[in-house]
């Protein structure tokens, strides 16, 4: 599995194999490009997230976060 490091750069091995995830996707189809991304070890959550909405993979957690708040008791 990868380790993600939300304060800094993504992680670069991670971003080139999603890359490829999204090439099969736009050359094949979503359960091919699903099957290679879980096979390298990509979060499940990010699988859903590309794969879903591909325009939409390169927004920061930070600005995931603004638009979901976890709101405290």
């Amino acid at each position: 599995m990868y380790e993600i490091n939300q304060s800094s750069r993504p992680n670069n091995e991670m971003s080139k194999v999603v890359e490829q995830g999204l090439a099969l996707l736009q050359t094949h189809d979503r359960a091919l490009a699903s099957a290679f991304l879980v096979r390298r070890g990509i979060p499940f959550s990010v699988i859903v997230r590309v794969l879903s909405d591909p325009p939409e993979r390169r927004r920061t957690a930070r600005a995931r976060s603004l638009e979901r708040p976890e709101w405290k008791a």
